[in-house]
């Protein structure tokens, strides 16, 4: 049955969680600050092979960047590309099966590219896979490379309320789960920080603050992410063909919204302070201040 699936999928038998606190617990809790953030030795760069993990939040422009991954691996030899997601729960068990077979055997001179999407993964609870998928990956001299794209805070909420077009919501409505006493309800939407840690699983079960979610959000990226960026394509693709040594061809922007989104000053006020109270803003504030320096100014 569907709570069979969702209880089987987000809440593992107690042996089952035991074991897997007990792989993470195994690994050095490192602070998430700028010493601790993930970087390439550039002098050996491009890696010989490897896996591309892209894992893509929703109205960040990952379908520009999914389609440009798509047409690298048809233009370069020895790319091969595979996802598994979903718009229901019960997707996470078979996205993890695969990836393990994504991670084995992959041969000289080889990249997998691996699309991560709606229901395939949830990194909060399921994190001990990422640690296992690299040190699989590189036992194997290859690259493992985590990358995601993230945006302005506000303007990412903005363009998910294109989704309350059809069936006809109402802002109020399509946003209610942000409210503060919804804190642990699954909404129409994701914000980028409930993305990131929950993807579309279950989200804050344990009544996170807004300043815990944004510790644990920096602790996955600072941890498991090569490739951290904000609204920068270009960049994005001068990275992938740097570690990977492919061809390349210009990413062209896809999936744009052509419509008519219209707010009153009420509704704007809205999404801005349910955006803020959710923590995103603060994250993405995070963000730049770990990866852009934006606050390297004070220590000069």
């Amino acid at each position: 049955s569907a709570e069979e699936i969702y209880k089987m999928e987000f809440f593992p038998q107690p042996s089952e969680r035991a074991v897997l606190e007990a792989q993470i617990a195994s690994y050095p809790k490192l602070p998430p600050t700028l010493p601790n953030v993930r970087t390439f030795d550039e002098s050996k760069l491009p890696f010989p092979c490897g896996v591309i993990f892209f894992y893509h939040i929703a109205c960040t422009g990952g379908s520009s960047m999914n389609r440009w991954l798509g047409k690298e691996k048809d233009l370069n030899e020895n790319v091969t590309y595979w996802t598994d997601w979903g718009r229901h729960d019960g997707v996470q068990e078979r996205f993890i099966a695969g990836m393990d077979k994504q991670v084995k055997d992959i041969g000289p001179h080889s990249w997998r590219i691996v699309h991560v999407h709606g229901y395939s993964f949830f990194p909060n609870s399921s994190e001990p896979y990422l640690y296992r998928w690299r040190e699989e990956v590189e036992r194997q001299g290859c690259g493992f490379v985590v990358t995601t794209m993230l945006r302005d805070a506000i303007g990412h909420t903005i363009s998910q309320t294109k989704g309350m077009i059809n069936p006809n919501y109402t802002l109020d409505e399509f946003v209610t789960h942000l409210e503060p006493e919804n804190y642990n309800k699954r909404g129409i939407f994701n914000t980028q920080i409930d993305y990131l840690v929950y993807n579309r699983g279950p989200r804050n079960e344990q009544g996170a603050s807004k300043e815990e979610k944004v510790r644990r959000a920096m602790e996955l990226l600072t941890r498991h992410f090569d490739v951290v960026l904000l609204s920068d394509y270009q960049r994005f693709t001068e990275i992938i063909l740097k570690v990977t040594g492919w061809d390349g061809v210009r990413m062209r922007h896809t999936n744009a919204f052509t419509g008519e989104l219209n707010y009153t000053e009420r509704e704007m006020k809205k999404i801005k302070k349910l955006t803020e109270e959710n923590g995103d803003v603060m994250f993405i504030d995070a963000v730049k201040h770990i990866y852009y320096g934006h606050l390297d100014y004070l220590f000069d």
